[in-house]
């Protein structure tokens, strides 16, 4: 299998994931439906980060435990009856716990990645910080969603986990990204 055509099936699988976890969202689907997608997304990233001579066996074991796993969401709801665990424990720390842990996982990937990853991922949360604040600062302000556990300390008119949260998603994003450039080898 060649390396475009392995890339064209791994990004099909996250592609058909994203499709699965937007008809769970929606609704079409169950919850547990979303299981496959994460099965899709963790064959995709190993497709991605493993070498190529065994991508058309990880793909194959990956879209098939995607498609029983989507079978089984849509069928039986196998996590109808399992309720959520409660992260309000934290009360009105929670929000900004989980953003320390998802940063934290970002620093980590970002670190291992080197200093040109770390350097690479402070200019672009720099350059897409100003726009974050303003649609999050909008949102906000016109009621798009309320964030219920969350200190209460605001700053420049919008909740200081919310401050964390613009830089800490698209570090984690570029993390992950550096971390499988890295791990495939490609320049």
């Amino acid at each position: 299998m060649d390396s475009e055509r392995t890339e064209r099936l791994a990004g099909g699988l996250f592609a058909l994931g994203i499709a699965v976890l937007w008809a769970t969202v929606a609704g079409a689907v169950p919850p547990s439906a979303g299981l496959a997608a994460v099965a899709w997304f963790a064959t995709a990233l190993g497709v991605a980060a493993g070498p190529l001579d065994r991508a058309r066996t990880r793909l194959g074991a990956g879209a098939a435990v995607g498609a029983v796993a989507l079978a089984l969401g849509v069928a039986a709801e196998p996590l109808a009856a399992v309720p959520l665990p409660d992260i309000g424990v934290l009360g009105p720390y929670t929000y900004l716990a989980t953003e320390v842990v998802f940063g934290s996982l970002a620093l980590g990937l970002l670190v291992r990645a080197g200093r040109a990853a770390l350097r690479r991922a402070a200019v672009t949360v720099a350059a897409i910080y100003p726009l974050a604040y303003v649609w999050d600062w909008y949102t906000l302000e016109v009621g798009v969603f309320a964030i219920p556990l969350r200190t209460g300390v605001e700053f420049v008119g919008i909740p200081v986990e919310e401050h964390v949260f613009m830089v800490v998603v698209p570090a984690l994003v570029l993390a992950v990204h550096e971390t499988l450039h890295e791990f495939s080898g490609s320049e």
